[in-house]
Protein backbone atom coordinates (compact mmCIF):
# COMPACT_ATOMS: atom_id res chain seq x y z
CA UNK A 1 0.00 0.00 0.00
CA UNK A 2 1.54 2.97 -0.68
CA UNK A 3 1.08 6.06 1.45
CA UNK A 4 -0.36 9.05 0.74
CA UNK A 5 2.49 11.94 1.85
CA UNK A 6 0.81 15.12 0.52
CA UNK A 7 2.53 18.04 2.92
CA UNK A 8 -1.25 20.11 2.58
CA UNK A 9 -2.68 16.97 4.44
CA UNK A 10 -0.01 16.61 6.96
CA UNK A 11 -0.17 20.03 7.89
CA UNK A 12 -3.72 20.05 7.75
CA UNK A 13 -4.09 17.02 10.47
CA UNK A 14 -1.45 19.08 12.83
CA UNK A 15 -3.43 21.83 12.75
CA UNK A 16 -6.66 19.72 13.51
CA UNK A 17 -5.00 18.24 16.00
CA UNK A 18 -4.42 21.28 17.84
CA UNK A 19 -7.84 22.53 17.11
CA UNK A 20 -9.98 19.59 18.60
CA UNK A 21 -7.19 19.02 21.55
CA UNK A 22 -7.98 23.02 22.50
CA UNK A 23 -11.33 22.85 21.52
CA UNK A 24 -11.94 20.32 24.44
CA UNK A 25 -9.75 21.04 26.96
CA UNK A 26 -10.77 25.03 26.72
CA UNK A 27 -14.13 25.52 25.38
CA UNK A 28 -17.31 24.27 27.33
CA UNK A 29 -18.90 20.73 26.57
CA UNK A 30 -21.96 22.46 25.10
CA UNK A 31 -19.70 24.03 22.14
CA UNK A 32 -19.07 21.26 20.97
CA UNK A 33 -21.08 18.59 21.63
CA UNK A 34 -23.09 18.47 18.53
CA UNK A 35 -19.86 17.14 17.14
CA UNK A 36 -20.82 13.63 18.43
CA UNK A 37 -23.93 12.83 17.59
CA UNK A 38 -23.43 14.57 13.81
CA UNK A 39 -20.51 12.58 13.90
CA UNK A 40 -19.71 14.84 11.24
CA UNK A 41 -21.28 12.23 8.63
CA UNK A 42 -21.80 13.65 4.88
CA UNK A 43 -25.19 11.65 3.89
CA UNK A 44 -25.95 13.30 0.41
CA UNK A 45 -26.32 10.24 -2.35
CA UNK A 46 -23.41 12.37 -4.11
CA UNK A 47 -21.15 10.89 -1.63
CA UNK A 48 -21.39 7.29 -1.58
CA UNK A 49 -18.29 5.05 -1.13
CA UNK A 50 -16.44 3.35 -4.29
CA UNK A 51 -15.57 0.19 -4.20
CA UNK A 52 -12.54 0.10 -2.11
CA UNK A 53 -12.45 2.69 0.52
CA UNK A 54 -11.00 0.53 3.21
CA UNK A 55 -6.86 1.11 1.30
CA UNK A 56 -8.06 4.99 1.27
CA UNK A 57 -9.36 5.30 4.00
CA UNK A 58 -6.46 3.37 5.96
CA UNK A 59 -3.97 5.14 4.17
CA UNK A 60 -5.41 8.43 5.59
CA UNK A 61 -5.20 6.75 9.17
CA UNK A 62 -1.48 5.61 8.58
CA UNK A 63 -1.17 9.16 7.64
CA UNK A 64 -2.45 10.51 10.66
CA UNK A 65 -1.31 8.31 12.94
CA UNK A 66 1.97 9.77 11.85
CA UNK A 67 1.56 13.73 12.12
CA UNK A 68 -0.22 12.34 15.85
CA UNK A 69 3.16 10.63 16.95
CA UNK A 70 5.17 13.84 16.14
CA UNK A 71 2.75 16.95 17.54
CA UNK A 72 3.56 18.63 19.94
CA UNK A 73 0.91 17.57 22.56
CA UNK A 74 0.10 13.88 23.41
CA UNK A 75 -3.27 13.13 21.91
CA UNK A 76 -6.20 10.75 23.53
CA UNK A 77 -8.66 8.66 21.30
CA UNK A 78 -11.48 11.49 21.28
CA UNK A 79 -9.33 14.50 20.16
CA UNK A 80 -7.46 11.85 17.35
CA UNK A 81 -10.67 10.74 16.06
CA UNK A 82 -12.82 13.81 15.98
CA UNK A 83 -9.74 15.12 14.16
CA UNK A 84 -9.42 12.50 11.87
CA UNK A 85 -13.01 12.27 11.42
CA UNK A 86 -12.68 16.24 10.16
CA UNK A 87 -9.93 15.83 8.19
CA UNK A 88 -11.30 12.61 6.12
CA UNK A 89 -14.67 15.00 5.36
CA UNK A 90 -12.98 17.75 4.08
CA UNK A 91 -11.69 14.40 1.52
CA UNK A 92 -15.33 14.13 1.16
CA UNK A 93 -15.11 10.22 3.08
CA UNK A 94 -17.57 10.43 5.52
CA UNK A 95 -17.20 7.86 8.60
CA UNK A 96 -18.60 7.49 12.05
CA UNK A 97 -17.75 7.86 15.77
CA UNK A 98 -17.88 5.31 17.87
CA UNK A 99 -17.45 6.00 21.67
CA UNK A 100 -17.34 2.74 23.93
CA UNK A 101 -16.99 2.16 27.81
CA UNK A 102 -15.91 -0.26 29.89
CA UNK A 103 -14.87 -1.12 33.84
CA UNK A 104 -12.12 -2.49 35.13
CA UNK A 105 -11.49 -4.21 38.38
CA UNK A 106 -8.79 -2.46 40.46
CA UNK A 107 -6.58 -4.54 42.61
CA UNK A 108 -3.97 -3.33 45.32
CA UNK A 109 -0.64 -4.53 45.32
CA UNK A 110 -1.79 -6.24 48.55
CA UNK A 111 -4.67 -8.30 47.40
CA UNK A 112 -3.77 -10.00 44.41
CA UNK A 113 -7.44 -11.61 43.72
CA UNK A 114 -10.36 -10.14 42.53
CA UNK A 115 -12.46 -10.95 45.48
CA UNK A 116 -9.77 -8.52 47.25
CA UNK A 117 -10.33 -6.25 44.94
CA UNK A 118 -10.45 -2.43 45.96
CA UNK A 119 -13.53 -0.95 43.14
CA UNK A 120 -13.76 -0.57 39.87
CA UNK A 121 -13.54 2.54 37.46
CA UNK A 122 -14.89 3.39 34.13
CA UNK A 123 -12.99 3.60 30.84
CA UNK A 124 -14.04 5.28 27.83
CA UNK A 125 -12.83 4.79 24.20
CA UNK A 126 -13.52 6.41 20.36
CA UNK A 127 -12.61 5.15 17.44
CA UNK A 128 -14.02 5.54 13.68
CA UNK A 129 -15.40 3.31 11.13
CA UNK A 130 -16.49 3.22 7.25
CA UNK A 131 -19.40 0.93 6.89
CA UNK A 132 -18.53 -1.15 9.72
CA UNK A 133 -14.94 -1.69 8.90
CA UNK A 134 -12.73 -0.01 11.74
CA UNK A 135 -10.08 2.21 10.36
CA UNK A 136 -8.31 3.54 13.14
CA UNK A 137 -7.73 0.68 15.54
CA UNK A 138 -8.35 -3.24 16.09
CA UNK A 139 -11.17 -5.48 16.40
CA UNK A 140 -9.58 -6.78 19.24
CA UNK A 141 -8.97 -3.73 21.70
CA UNK A 142 -12.63 -2.48 20.33
CA UNK A 143 -14.45 -5.72 21.35
CA UNK A 144 -13.59 -4.57 24.84
CA UNK A 145 -16.24 -1.65 25.15
CA UNK A 146 -19.36 -1.35 24.65
CA UNK A 147 -20.30 1.34 22.49
CA UNK A 148 -22.92 4.17 23.77
CA UNK A 149 -25.64 4.69 20.96
CA UNK A 150 -26.69 8.09 22.41
CA UNK A 151 -23.10 10.19 23.07
CA UNK A 152 -24.64 13.64 23.57
CA UNK A 153 -26.85 12.31 26.26
CA UNK A 154 -24.08 10.17 27.96
CA UNK A 155 -21.03 12.51 27.88
CA UNK A 156 -24.25 15.83 29.73
CA UNK A 157 -24.86 12.82 32.26
CA UNK A 158 -21.10 12.78 32.85
CA UNK A 159 -20.24 15.92 33.23
CA UNK A 160 -23.10 17.19 35.04
CA UNK A 161 -22.07 14.51 37.92
CA UNK A 162 -18.65 15.69 38.21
Amino acid sequence: MQLITSLPTIVHAYWLLAKWDWRISKQPYKKWKKHLDSSLSVSSPSNQFDAYPQQKYLQQSILFAKVTRHHYRSMNCLRRCLALQELLLSKNMPSRLHIGVRFTTLISSQSPTIEQSTGKTLQAHSWLTINGFIINDSKEVVSTYTEITNKSQFFQTSISSM
